[in-house]
């Protein structure tokens, strides 16, 4: 029946097709997924830092206008009324009046690292602050993970938290991470008021997903109770990213992070544990040093917006409707450049449904992947650089879907010899088989760079699947439709080295990042993919193949 059905109404049939299964896909992602309710919309405390945008703890001269401080206390106050700060410096200090101004209370934090100069000023301002407010200080940190980072010793740290006490007659305690407190010097266990453990489920050792990270939450509580009797305990910080890469099965979206922090409430509330939740605004100056999950911390975004509710559904894509309008129209415009003056030798060039299916599925199924790959984006680039380089991966799959929707067998097929033939002797004019292989070469190599980074240095590296989850699929349909799937090559001695890079990482992945990551499966796939259509360089071709479509 299709056969007789005339051009247009067989298109509009199939982009019909291709639309409902991308609304279908939108839709699926961005559906409301049903979480326990926190056990009440105020937080015990949140940890503040007041950096936004380009701000940076690590610019000396920066002072934060308390103006901006007090705007993100209003912000604050609806949700918790205690906040946790962690330096007195860089305007960081006027956090503690403007808190009492709000009826508001403050861990107030010292930070503590190898030069004593300046530790000593943090300490000389805190009790200055801790004497002119002291109902607004619900206890002072003497230090932030400083055993972890090795910049002073515990005898050192219990030091200064006597000084400080005595000093400000207020409760004092030294914050880090529960393993660093199992082997700390009992003169620091002696020396606080209680003790304040750092649990991040996410960066243990062995990550797991929320629900079995309230186990481990449980686990650490009773061990530590255990350890120390009758010292009172505190969760200083613990939370869960909303965005970044899988660490095995731990998992940061929003879904994640909402489940995690809502169960960890109702948890810590049966024990009578006080908690401070890390943290309350999303902080771009991490992702320098954490990559793209260090940022997402927050349980506000970067423009100080709540990212959910406390009770009820959370999705992690709430803006999914037009996100899938804008998927359609990249889609469409690949797919009307494509059809342009469409050769009538091209695979896609069929007169049956079958062929217009095809390439209504491909293009819509394409701008689904490079609306992800311009979310990804957003949340990676923090420097102009990555913009950069993430706007021409962008425009890379652009060039890659269109061409792929004309049917381009080059693309799939183009010998690489032909780009590095000619980026040789780049004055001469580029024929258009080298041009095409240079575009192959391009997300091959790049795929290849990422494949070797993740395998070799990936703890902060995420995984770039719809970045290359596209063309890995459309080059194998073009190899197929070209019957030139496993097809020889003379002189492939690219595509050998590529191929042997793809087959190693991809096993290399799952085994290193566990075989319960997801992410971690999906780009191995997607490495074999390109390791399948690049094998056919293992065989032997005659001197001058001819190339399809060339």
């Amino acid at each position: 029946m299709s056969g007789d059905m005339p051009m247009p109404l067989r298109w509009l049939v199939a982009l019909a097709v291709a639309a409902a299964l991308g609304i279908g896909f939108w839709a699926w992602i961005g559906r409301g997924i049903d979480l326990p309710p926190a056990p009440s919309p105020k937080l015990a405390c949140l940890s503040y830092t007041p950096f936004q945008g380009a701000q940076t703890p690590y610019d000396p001269s920066l002072v934060i206008p308390p103006e901006q401080i007090a705007a993100d206390l209003d912000r604050l106050q609806p949700v918790t009324d205690c906040i946790r700060i962690y330096a007195t410096d860089q305007g960081i200090d006027a956090t503690v009046p403007l808190a009492a101004e709000r009826g508001m209370q403050v861990l107030l934090g010292i930070w503590v690292g190898s030069d004593a100069a300046l530790y000593e000023k943090q300490i000389a301002r805190a009790i200055e602050l801790a004497q002119a407010h002291p109902a607004a200080i619900k206890a002072i940190i003497v230090g932030n993970e400083v055993l972890l980072r090795g910049e002073q010793s515990g005898e050192t740290l219990a030091e200064l938290v006597l000084r400080v006490k005595a000093a400000t007659g207020l409760p004092t305690t030294y914050a880090d991470v529960w393993g660093f407190w199992q082997k700390a010097p009992q003169a620091l266990v002696d020396a606080v008021d209680f003790l304040t453990i750092h649990l991040l489920p996410y960066w243990e050792d062995d990550p797991a997903p929320a629900e079995a990270a309230i186990q481990h939450l449980d686990f650490v509580l009773e061990t530590m109770q255990a350890q120390f009797p009758g010292k009172a305990l505190m969760v200083g910080e613990t939370g869960w990213p909303s965005a970044g890469r899988a660490r095995e099965d731990a998992v940061p979206s929003l879904t994640e992070q909402a489940k995690y922090l809502r169960l960890f409430m109702r948890d810590v509330d049966a024990r009578g544990i006080d908690y401070n939740i890390i943290e309350a605004f999303d902080q771009p100056w991490k992702r320098h040093q954490e990559g793209a999950v260090g940022g997402y911390w927050g349980v506000f975004d970067g423009a100080r917006m709540a990212k959910f509710d406390w009770t009820g559904p959370v999705s992690n894509h709430p803006d999914w409707p037009w996100k899938a309008g804008l998927s359609l129209l990249i889609g469409l415009a690949c797919l009307g450049l494509a059809r342009f003056r469409l050769p009538s030798s091209s695979p896609l060039a069929g007169e049956g449904f079958a062929s217009a299916l095809l390439g209504a599925v491909l293009a819509g199924a394409g701008g689904s992947a490079i609306m992800l790959q311009l979310e990804r984006a957003a949340l990676i680039a923090v420097s102009r650089l990555d913009a950069a380089i993430e706007a021409a991966l962008i425009l890379q799959s652009l060039l890659v879907l269109t061409l792929a929707l004309r049917g381009s067998a080059q693309l799939a097929t183009a010998p690489l010899a032909a780009a590095t033939d000619w980026l040789r002797a780049p004055r001469r004019r580029a024929a258009p088989l080298a041009l095409v292989a240079l575009l192959r070469a391009l997300v091959l190599g790049g795929a290849a760079l990422v494949a070797l980074a993740l395998c070799f240095d990936g703890r902060y590296r995420g995984f770039p699947l719809a970045t290359y989850g596209l063309p890995a699929i459309l080059f194998l349909v073009l190899q197929c439709r070209a019957g030139r799937l496993l097809g020889a090559i003379a002189d492939g001695r690219e595509e050998r080295l590529l191929s042997a890079i793809f087959l190693g990482c991809a096993l290399f992945l799952p085994w290193w990042e566990g075989f319960n990551n997801a992410e971690a499966l999906a780009f191995a796939a997607i490495l074999l993919a390109f390791a399948l259509g690049l094998a056919g360089a293992w065989r032997r071709a005659p001197a001058n193949p001819v190339i399809a479509g060339a």
